[in-house]
């Protein structure tokens, strides 16, 4: 696609707005993508030789039904496919336990918008509980919130997208005690391997305690196989967890997934890793972007950082700026519930990649004192 040049503010905002709206498929366009958040560092080259190895006799076979395809994941977790059931990404999770057992949802905000639009879409009741300051939750005000709202239902990301604020495992027992009544509470660990606080931050073994609990998990971000839509929800509750397949289709994972799955424990030491790597990588993407004067970045937990725009810019003119001039995209924030538009969120690539990110976002400082920001000198996209 083919962008023109322009000194009008809105052509800029629309071009990278329509990119921002493909949701993903970049492989053909020139885009550095800062705005999804995968690991980079994952699979490692001899796993996807393995994949490509197979790819023929993967693309002509029809992949297993979606109880033994659990099976595999699950005996890795030291689960049985009864507590677990694997998914089409966490996306078709998100919708089939909303469906089936969310009334009203009690939610902190901002948070993974998914999860709200898809309760709404199904005519679900939102009890949104704004977070303040640094986006830590408040344990007490959240549970006064759940009672006063009489929600069903409640949402804890661990740690939170956008924020990467975290809930200590600590306060997460005490929340989830003080929730027991609820019909639900879901908690998506989708980020949980990047935790720096704890050794072991998940809620996976509380799963039996609680039974209203159901821990949901996106493998884009952790392995970094966003393409091949993987996900998976938790259950103590067998009955519970037998419903929540019988939404599902038979056949929702590809064979190439499946083998994907199947493989994973040969290479568990390059995924533990690649894990540490990215978390420092994010670490001093963090520190570096303190150094960005017109930024102010919120200490993460996550494989990302929040950042608000002290000055120069709102939200929606740095992205069109460094879209415009870098074929970097990063994700505006201000049309999250709890944001204006003086927030992105920025995902960790390499060290490398990072660098080019802090040196962009730097150069528009500089023309931010001139008040004469360049435009676009012609692309293709």
């Amino acid at each position: 696609m083919k962008f023109q040049t322009s000194n009008n503010a809105d052509e800029l905002t629309s071009q990278v707005e329509y990119v921002s709206s493909l949701y993903g498929g970049f492989w053909d366009l020139d885009v550095k993508d800062f705005c999804y958040m995968t690991n980079p560092y994952f699979p490692p080259e001899e796993f996807l030789i393995d994949l490509s190895a197979r790819l023929q006799d993967l693309i002509k076979a029809y992949p297993s039904t979606n109880s033994h395809i659990s099976s595999i994941l699950a005996e890795s977790l030291g689960l049985t496919e009864q507590e677990l059931i694997i998914a089409n990404g966490a996306s078709e999770l998100i919708s089939a336990i909303t469906s089936r057992f969310v009334e009203n949802l009690a939610v902190p905000v901002p948070t993974f918008n998914e999860y709200i639009n898809r309760a709404e879409t199904l005519g679900k009741r939102v009890s949104p509980f704004t977070t303040s300051g640094d986006f830590e939750l408040d344990p007490e005000a959240f549970i006064r919130h759940v009672q006063s709202t009489k929600a069903n239902s409640a949402l804890l990301i661990q740690p939170n997208n956008p924020t990467g604020t975290f809930i200590s495992k600590e306060n997460m027992r005490y929340l989830l005690e003080s929730m027991r009544e609820l019909d639900l509470v879901m908690v998506d660990e989708s980020f949980i391997e990047f935790v720096n606080s704890e050794p072991d931050p998940s809620a996976l073994d509380l799963i039996f305690e609680y039974p209203n609990l159901i821990i949901l998990k996106s493998l884009s971000k952790n392995y970094g196989i966003p393409g091949l839509r993987l996900g998976y929800a938790v259950s103590g509750d067998q009955e519970r967890a037998a419903a929540l397949r019988k939404d599902l289709p038979i056949w929702n994972i590809n064979s190439l997934a499946q083998f994907f799955l199947s493989k994973m424990p040969d290479y568990q030491e390059q995924f533990d890793s690649s894990c540490e790597i990215l978390k420092s990588a994010t670490q001093q993407l963090y520190k570096g972007l303190v150094g960005v004067p017109y930024l102010h970045p919120y200490p993460t937990q996550g494989n990302f950082v929040l950042c608000r725009i002290i000055y120069g810019f709102n939200a929606s003119e740095l992205t069109a700026h460094l879209f415009n001039q870098h074929r970097i995209l990063v994700n505006n924030c201000g049309g999250k519930e709890g944001l204006e538009d003086s927030f992105i969120r920025i995902a960790c690539r390499t060290e490398e990649e990072n660098s080019e990110l802090l040196e962009a976002l730097n150069k528009l400082e500089e023309f931010c004192h001139k008040g004469d920001l360049p435009v676009n000198v012609g692309g293709t996209l």
